[in-house]
């Protein structure tokens, strides 16, 4: 079984905060045209920045568990798992909102309809003047683009052994700073619109420095040295760094999703934390953790939730422009993403699993040791 300390409860703690802050950032949609909408956006409306703490873990999880393994067959493990825990439960939720929220198939007599349907089940960009959202079918899914692209480039660094670090380095340096310079394009701002065509549209895009922010503390985080001495000092620079990521938010600079906004008021507590977690115990609610565990059903689910309570309450009278229906959502996010995690996510996941490590088969016939180093440098067997 796997070493308690490397189980890593804050970090699905930390997920479990990052969706509840996406789903309340959803709710503040109640309010709409209300009266009260200027002050209930201004204060659900940086919910949204558990989209950026999202982008960080993930970079983080990916050193992490990825620790040690190179070559085409450490690669490919990579990208059967990342694209299967990723995409089918996705492309259900997709078709799913096709039917509630588009109309069905009626949605397809539309002009360039298809095109849009189909670029938003492959996850590509659909309006490129519209970054870093690009106007995908399914207003959530412009996160899981960058989350693939990015499995899709740390996977390929996986193929050069030990010069992965360097050659993912140069990749990124060349779409992130090389090639927007060239073009005069060069900057932090997520939402400015570049001339790139495509997917290359996507790739020069800079809120991927979020998911570079993760890479470098998950580095940091495995050395074994890295640590803070000090526990006084620990919780004190725990304080400092959790105040101030709540604080940005909420202040004139906080604006949106980009490495020098949000995802920059958030990394330094991340680092904090990873560092802290060797110094001091963290012992999150079990309840927070479970949620880090369905955090990815959540995500996915709680818009379409959110839409049936509301069609519910408007068919039945109930007034849903109110605290009580915003609760009501919060509420019912938890057993969707339990029912989704079950079935979207551990059955229809599992199923592609397998029958996508038959389709490798050939290629996956060496035995995995199943070896995973600790931050301290101890080999530990995954059971």
């Amino acid at each position: 079984m796997q070493n308690r300390k490397d189980q890593l409860d804050w970090i699905q703690a930390l997920r479990g905060i990052a969706v509840l802050l996406v789903v309340l950032t959803h709710t503040r949609l109640y309010f709409m045209g209300m009266p009260q909408w200027p002050q209930v956006n201004d204060l659900l409306m940086s919910g949204a920045i558990g989209v950026d703490l999202f982008f960080i873990i993930s970079g983080f999880i990916m050193v992490h568990t990825t620790a040690g393994q190179t070559g085409p067959k450490a690669a490919l493990l990579f990208g059967i798992k990342r694209f299967v825990r990723i995409w089918p439960p996705y492309a259900v939720v997709l078709l799913c909102w096709l039917g509630l929220a588009m109309g069905g198939m009626s949605f397809f007599r539309q002009p360039g309809s298809t095109g849009v349907f189909l670029k938003s089940l492959a996850l590509l960009p659909v309006d490129l003047g519209h970054p870093p959202f690009f106007g995908l079918l399914f207003p959530l899914a412009w996160t899981l683009m960058f989350e693939m692209y990015f499995y899709l480039v740390f996977g390929l660094s996986m193929l050069l052994g030990r010069w992965r670090w360097l050659g993912l380095a140069a990749w990124m340096g060349s779409t992130l700073v090389l090639l927007p310079r060239l073009h005069g394009m060069a900057g932090f701002e997520v939402m400015v619109p570049n001339p790139y065509p495509g997917y290359l549209n996507l790739m020069v895009n800079p809120i991927i420095y979020e998911f570079l922010f993760g890479v470098l503390i998950g580095l940091l985080y495995r050395q074994p040295w890295a640590r803070i001495p000090h526990t006084t000092l620990t919780w004190q620079l725990l304080l400092v760094s959790t105040g101030y990521a709540l604080w940005y938010p909420f202040s004139h600079p906080g604006i949106l999703h980009g490495p020098l906004q949000w995802g920059g008021a958030l990394a330094p507590m991340v680092l904090v934390m990873a560092l802290a977690s060797k110094t001091v115990a963290f012992n999150p609610p079990r309840w927070l953790v479970w949620t880090g565990t369905v955090s990815y059903s959540m995500y996915l689910t709680h818009y379409l939730g959110q839409l049936a309570l509301t069609r519910w309450g408007q068919a039945n009278s109930i007034d849903t422009h109110t605290w009580a229906q915003v609760f009501l959502t919060v509420l019912c996010a938890f057993p969707l993403a339990w029912l989704a995690h079950l079935c979207l996510e551990r059955g229809l996941g599992e199923w592609t699993r397998r029958a996508l490590m038959r389709l490798f088969a050939r290629w996956l016939s060496a035995p995995d040791t199943g070896v995973r180093t600790t931050p301290d440098g101890n080999a530990v067997r995954i059971a």
